[in-house]
């Protein structure tokens, strides 16, 4: 995992002297390297202590081993310094691209290690236990809701994806016996995901949340939930962009491993909305 990238991606929730510390890797770049931590706490106006505190704050053992993964996401980067801040008023495309890449790869990393391979399958479990997913999202969310009803429809399962809140309590209160919900919220405070996961909870209807921690208020209602982490924390759109693409990346994990349990049948009807797809473009033409 990208160091540079996960002092990133954790700057928002770091204490004060945490975020000093930070900043000064930012700044020293690879002169940080050939410094101690004696030197490099005296530099920065804190202790050695506090070093090693920020360094097993990230998952590492000590100052030594942060030197030591800094040293290789300089190494692997050594073309494009800047490669871990915010997109600027003096981008190439060049760069652009760059960033974006090396973000997906982040993001691909941090989603695979807090994304749970046994609730992968529980979830999967349940959703092959009921006859009807009603999912819910906002913005950059409903694309994700979307892109479930789709995937889910074409392979026989019968999704609701319903933007009127009323209408889609309406609807999951008929089929609250053979019932899920999902809500999908990257903070887990979005406020009418959290109103209808609250009414699915009464209704005994089992709530799944994607979103990206389990302290959030969609984690505190979900039965499961599925951990979607971009790995950013910036205030522009590169955040907005990993998060959306974090989502689907758990999607289209959810659903290929779905797919995978049920082959035959899935393979089967996806065949049948191919054709019905031909069959309507032959129309056209």
């Amino acid at each position: 995992m990208d160091t540079l990238l996960l002092i990133r991606g954790k700057y928002a929730t770091l204490t004060t002297v945490e975020k000093k510390i930070a900043d000064y890797i930012f700044k020293s770049g690879e002169t940080i390297l050939e410094k101690s931590v004696q030197e490099a706490a005296q530099e920065i106006g804190s202790s050695s202590a506090s070093l090693v505190r920020f360094a097993r704050t990230l998952g590492y053992d000590g100052f030594s081993q942060l030197k030591q993964k800094l040293s290789v996401a300089y190494a692997i980067h050594a073309d494009n310094k800047a490669y871990y801040e915010e997109v600027s008023d003096a981008e190439t495309p060049s760069s652009i691209k760059n960033k974006l890449k090396v973000r997906i790869n982040h993001m691909v990393e941090t989603t695979n290690t807090g994304l749970s391979d046994e609730m992968i399958g529980d979830v999967v479990s349940c959703i092959d236990q009921v006859s009807v997913i009603f999912v819910y999202g906002i913005g950059a969310s409903a694309i994700v809701a979307q892109d479930i009803s789709q995937k889910f429809n074409r392979i026989g399962k019968q999704v609701q994806f319903i933007q009127d809140t009323h209408l889609l309590v309406s609807a999951m209160s008929i089929a609250k016996e053979s019932a899920v919900f999902i809500g999908i919220s990257m903070k887990g405070e979005t406020k009418e995901v959290i109103e209808l996961a609250t009414v699915a909870r009464e209704m005994s209807v089992p709530v799944i949340g994607i979103t990206s921690k389990s302290d959030t208020s969609l984690g505190q209602l979900s039965t499961y939930i599925l951990h979607s982490l971009s790995g950013e924390d910036y205030q522009m759109r590169t955040a907005a962009t990993m998060s959306l693409m974090a989502q689907l990346y758990v999607v289209d994990i959810l659903f290929y491993m779905y797919v995978s349990e049920h082959f035959e049948h899935s393979y089967e009807k996806l065949q049948l909305t191919r054709q019905a797809i031909d069959l309507l473009q032959n129309k056209a033409d």
